[in-house]
């Protein structure tokens, strides 16, 4: 194993790599087979040279990708989808103790509160943005540090742990407004949905704690309009709009605020306030018609009041009128 200097196929900038040289008795196609595994955790039925595959596994320690092998001779390959699940488990958990401990790292990235330190490659695999930046044309490319201003460290820390695993990692300094935001610039709509899931987990739960969430929702409504959370956005709305007579009259120029925004294409173009009065709840024709049955209650109860009055002095009188001729 040594270093030499060769061409990055991705960014096609000479640099120094690490070349390892491989024994002879290994052969291209089974080790290609084994790298395939420790990069996708599967193997096909249908490979060549099984057995060669088994023997490099052996020297490398990859002792799943052997039992595999033993499965698909015995015709158990029907076994081998418990092994690849495990394996991505085991798989994730070590990228994550790479990303933390800043093992074998060739990137850092300097934000507002901190800096944290990346792997170019795995970035590159998991993120269309971060490969254009790392892989193209552009300075990134060249430079093991990268400037994200405007980003704190725990919103980062967010991003990379979804890169490397395809998970959410919630953490109790975790601003999900600010994941959100940070998702939607770098192009990652899965990490943008799976941050409005935890969102509105977490609204719920103060809410159902009596917690008074109104502010937070005209708050987060705002910010989910702006970065195309639209499944936030949409529980927001159906926040505002299910109590809509105790938000406004705690909030009724942040509504009206809210009301000269546009919602894009994701309300085809209606403004605010006209959602708001079309799925408010009570609606307008429901106050209307309260109102009106109101109204006519109290004037039938004056009604009936003087009705009564009127109905027991008759009853008087007649009771008086007996009373006397019996005398």
């Amino acid at each position: 194993m040594h270093q030499k200097l060769m061409v990055n196929p991705v960014s096609n900038r000479t640099c120094s790599m690490t070349v390892v040289r491989m024994d002879s008795s290994v052969q291209y196609g089974p080790f290609k087979t084994v790298l395939r595994f420790l990069y996708t955790g599967q193997l096909d039925e249908n490979e060549k040279g099984l057995m060669r595959v088994a023997q490099i596994a052996e020297i490398l320690e990859v002792f799943d990708l052997r039992m595999m092998v033993e499965n698909i001779t015995n015709k158990e390959a029907f076994m081998n989808q418990e092994i690849t699940k495990a394996f991505h488990v085991r798989k994730a958990n070590r990228i994550k103790e790479c990303l933390s401990k800043s093992t074998f790292s060739d990137v850092t990235f300097k934000l507002d509160d901190g800096s944290i330190n990346a792997h170019k490659p795995l970035l590159i695999c998991s993120c269309e943005w971060m490969a254009a930046m790392f892989g193209g044309s552009f300075v990134e490319s060249a430079n093991n540090e990268v400037v994200l201003p405007n980003v704190s460290k725990s919103s980062m820390q967010s991003v990379l742990d979804y890169l490397y695993t395809k998970q959410l990692s919630c953490t109790s300094d975790m601003d999900p407004l600010e994941l959100i935001a940070l998702a939607n610039r770098i192009c990652l709509p899965r990490l943008v949905a799976l941050t409005e899931q935890h969102a509105v987990q977490e609204l719920t739960k103060a809410a159902m704690n009596a917690v008074d969430i109104d502010q937070e929702v005209l708050t987060y409504l705002e910010i989910a309009q702006f970065h195309n959370a639209h499944q936030l956005a949409a529980w927001c709305l159906h926040h505002i709009c299910t109590n809509y007579n105790s938000v406004c009259s705690k909030f009724r120029k942040d509504i009206k605020s809210k009301s000269a925004a546009k919602f894009g294409n994701f309300f085809h173009h209606l403004e605010n306030q006209e959602y708001f009065e079309r799925h408010r709840w009570p609606p307008v024709w429901y106050l209307k018609e309260e109102d009106h049955y109101q109204r006519v209650k109290k004037e039938r109860e004056k009604e009936d009041n003087v009705l009564n009055k009127h109905r027991s002095k008759r009853k008087w009188c007649f009771w008086s009128s007996s009373s006397a001729a019996f005398a």
